[in-house]
């Protein structure tokens, strides 16, 4: 990877022919260098944890031992997982099976090294179905790993020097922390999106290569294999690819366009077969099978602006707990006034789409969940834009940003898959006993186990990670002027923030609303708080804990650069260190 990525520069703009020539290291080198630990040890705190079994998570599993064993149905199925679908006599997953064709043969890897016989006998694993944390190495952990390595690349296009804060960010301070710990389809499918992405920004910034829009459209093609509702991203980024004006001729399009779409049908192609092998139909969905998903389009009813309300806004709610996020809305706008339209108009198309969608589903945080889940795939769009703000608004997204990572933090690592808004108490209740997930430290018995759970002697790898991926990327981050302005916005935002968590979703009525869907899913004793540990104000410590960390983190920022933005960042075209980088008007309007 460069070390030093190159400056922004107009989409869709000729380029020189460049001669070939090493690069020489200079200390730009060393804050990429850095950048990259932050990233690994960000990865390593996912692979350590071994969570709790849950229905989607066997449903997985199910599939995968099924087409290693020939077939599709999961009738015998060793976990008997709610998460399927009955037809013509048998059960079939109702997950799309591209997660499980990806990890089949990591599967067989993992069974010539007799990993089962492993996974019995550990005394953090609790029986087979525990091989399930060994597969999400390759099916959570490594595409989460690769997410923000993508995200840290194409930051770095955006915003030279900032890219490593703005991985980070999405990977310890929002749902890609907890599911890249938990074998879903989410975090795997929202790598491919992106990565489609990625390679588009590229194909724009240099000459026309259909081959690059053909490898994008193939990524974006098996996401839909994954998950279907990746569908979306596949639409915004068609209309990306459009965008470029030097290739408006109808060659051009027919070229590019018939590139992406070729590549996207071969990339569909698995899902098609497994259709046929298992119900005799191309088209067919297991999905269709579920009644749940018989209401509307597979779920989908009318958007509903209540039901946005609760996904952002509740205990569980998207900014409630990754208030980051507002940060990459505001790098996203000045993204756009940067000159970036194409691409801050498809960051905010991709957010748009998944929002409406979400909002009209039957069942809109997906179950337990720590968070709306269903909008992973978004995270890593709204991620890039970070840097942005970072440099900025350096107060506000400092703390917003420690506060976040300390909410996913301890929600992953005490007991992620909640399943309703209320629930979100037992995080700070388990943390006040020491009960935490097991860890790898537990397998190895270098950590205590009571009753299922690990204590302080087990946490200390994940906690070690994430100390040193925050401690890397302090070293990687361009100094930055702090001024008195800087530091009361900072403090500002999180007293706003916190005030909101701790009160709003109750005082509003929000989460309320929120049971009410799931009371409306079916679920019956949604509204009965007794049963799933009700209380009033479920996010009162979570907020203590988050606020302090994004005290501390605004005091250690403070500390180490108040002498000044010693190494700037590359781009100084576009006004002083710390200002707004806007370009000159029409500079790079397209």
């Amino acid at each position: 990877m460069d070390p030093a990525p190159a400056s922004p520069e107009p989409p869709g703009a000729a380029h020189p022919v460049r001669p070939a020539t090493r690069r020489r290291l200079t200390p730009a080198g060393r804050p990429a260098r850095a950048a990259l630990v932050a990233i690994v040890l960000a990865g390593l705190a996912s692979f350590v944890m071994l969570q709790n079994w849950s229905d989607n998570q066997s449903s997985h599993y199910d599939l995968i031992r099924a087409l290693d064993a020939g077939r599709t149905t999961i009738d015998a199925g060793p976990y008997q997982t709610k998460d399927k679908a009955f037809y013509k006599g048998h059960y079939y997953s109702a997950r799309a099976p591209g997660l499980a064709i990806y990890a089949l043969p990591f599967y067989d890897a993992l069974k010539v090294v007799e990993a089962q016989r492993v996974a019995r006998s550990s005394p953090a694993l609790r029986g087979e179905d525990e091989i399930i944390d060994f597969i999400g190495w390759w099916g959570n952990v490594l595409p989460a790993v690769l997410m923000m390595l993508l995200v840290w690349r194409l930051a770095e296009r955006f915003e030279p020097g900032y890219g490593g804060a703005a991985a980070v960010a999405v990977g310890l301070g929002t749902l890609v922390l907890p599911f890249s710990t938990l074998l879903f389809s989410h975090v795997f499918a929202a790598m491919l999106g992106f990565a489609a992405f990625a390679l588009m920004v590229r194909e724009r910034a240099g000459p026309p290569r259909p081959l690059l829009l053909g490898a994008a459209g193939l990524l974006v093609g098996y996401a839909i294999a994954s998950e279907y509702p990746v569908a979306f991203v596949a639409v915004v980024l068609g209309l990306y690819l459009l965008s470029r004006r030097d290739a408006m001729t109808p060659r051009g399009i027919s070229l590019r366009a018939g590139a992406y779409i070729l590549g996207a049908i071969v990339g569909i192609v698995p899902l098609l077969l497994y259709n046929h092998a298992a119900f005799h139909s191309w088209t067919h969905l297991a999905y269709s099978n579920i009644p749940q998903q018989q209401r509307g389009f597979f779920g989908i009813s009318a958007p509903s602006l209540r039901v946005l309300g609760t996904l952002l806004f509740d205990s569980r709610g998207l900014l409630t707990l990754s208030p980051v996020l507002i940060l990459g809305g505001v790098g996203t706008w000045l993204l756009y006034r940067r000159g970036r339209r194409a691409e801050a108009l498809t960051i905010a198309g991709v957010c748009l789409c998944y929002l409406v969608y979400n909002s009209g589903y039957y069942l809109p945080f997906g179950g337990g969940a720590p968070g709306p889940r269903f909008m992973i795939t978004m995270l890593p769009f709204l991620a890039c834009p970070l840097g942005l703000a970072l440099r900025r608004f350096p107060g506000p997204t400092i703390t917003l940003a420690a506060a976040s990572i300390t909410t996913m933090v301890i929600a992953t690592i005490t007991h992620p898959l909640i399943g309703y808004e209320n629930e979100t108490v037992v995080w700070t209740r388990l943390l006040s006993k020491g009960e935490f997930q097991p860890t790898i430290a537990t397998a190895l018995g270098l950590g205590e186990l009571h009753v299922g759970v690990g204590g302080w002697a087990s946490i200390w790898p994940f906690l070690l990670a994430v100390g040193g991926a925050v401690v890397a990327l302090a070293a990687a981050t361009p100094r930055l002027r702090l001024p008195a302005r800087a530091l009361g916005a900072g403090a500002l935002a999180l007293a706003a923030w916190a005030a909101f968590a701790a009160l709003a979703p109750t005082v509003l009525g929000i989460d309320h609303r929120g049971l009410i869907d799931i009371k409306g899913a079916g679920d019956t004793t949604a509204l009965n708080l007794g049963l799933h540990h009700g209380v009033r104000y479920p996010l009162t410590h979570l907020v203590l804990y988050a606020s302090l960390a994004g005290a501390l983190g605004l005091a250690a920022m403070w500390a180490t650069r108040r002498g000044g933005e010693g190494r700037a960042a590359p781009d100084t075209a576009h006004g002083a260190p710390g200002g707004v980088p806007l370009a000159p008007a029409g500079a790079q309007a397209e």
